[in-house]
């Protein structure tokens, strides 16, 4: 029997080789197993755009949203969870995630006013955060205060009515027997969030 879950994977590094490649490979090993189901949305592979074109500018009074952006919106209303794969680069997300929730995370389908007041519209969904830093652990999370987590957990998805949880791996300059262990207790306390 399928598991009610839905998952929906956004995958943003632009090849699957290394960390990020290594956690998306565990993830759909767990996934299988467990019979869940899930759907990658690899954003290098369908060539999404990170640019905000001057229709979608809703802060402009603009909000023409695309077919792609609409089909995207879509999938993550169906799914019950969300996971996202990324690298941290210069203690921040790639462009290209930046840019998907720029278009895609828009009022009226992720928020919305009331007064000067923000409401969430995606409660009740959960979100797991995988990313990899080639600087140690140790210094995005004292030195740097894990911003690059933070600004998608607390400024994004919880703005957006999200429950989440993160996992990020340090040192990522080779991806050894040791590493591929830690990625793989990540991913075994992630999807024990999500599942």
């Amino acid at each position: 029997m399928t598991s009610k879950v839905k998952i929906l994977i956004i995958y943003a590094h632009p090849n699957k080789l290394g960390f990020c490649g290594f956690f998306l490979k565990k993830i759909l090993t767990k996934l299988k197993k467990q019979k869940i189901s899930f759907q990658i949305l690899d954003l290098y592979k369908i060539n999404f755009s990170p640019l905000l074109q001057a229709e979608e500018h809703y802060t402009s009074g603009h909000f023409t949203l695309n077919n792609e952006t609409k089909e995207i919106q879509k999938k993550i209303q169906k799914a019950s969870g969300l996971i996202f794969i990324y690298p941290i680069w210069w203690q921040n997300m790639p462009a290209i995630l930046k840019g998907f929730f720029d278009r895609v995370f828009t009022p009226r389908f992720a928020f919305k006013y009331i007064g000067n007041f923000p409401r969430s519209l995606l409660k009740n969904k959960k979100a797991i955060i995988f990313s990899s830093s080639g600087a140690p652990r140790i210094l995005t999370k004292i030195l740097f205060k894990d911003r690059a987590l933070k600004n998608i957990k607390k400024d994004i998805l919880n703005f957006c009515g999200f429950k989440v949880k993160t996992f990020s791996i340090g040192s990522a300059r080779q991806l050894n027997d040791t590493a591929k262990q830690k990625i793989e207790k990540l991913v075994k306390k992630g999807l024990q969030f999500i599942s």
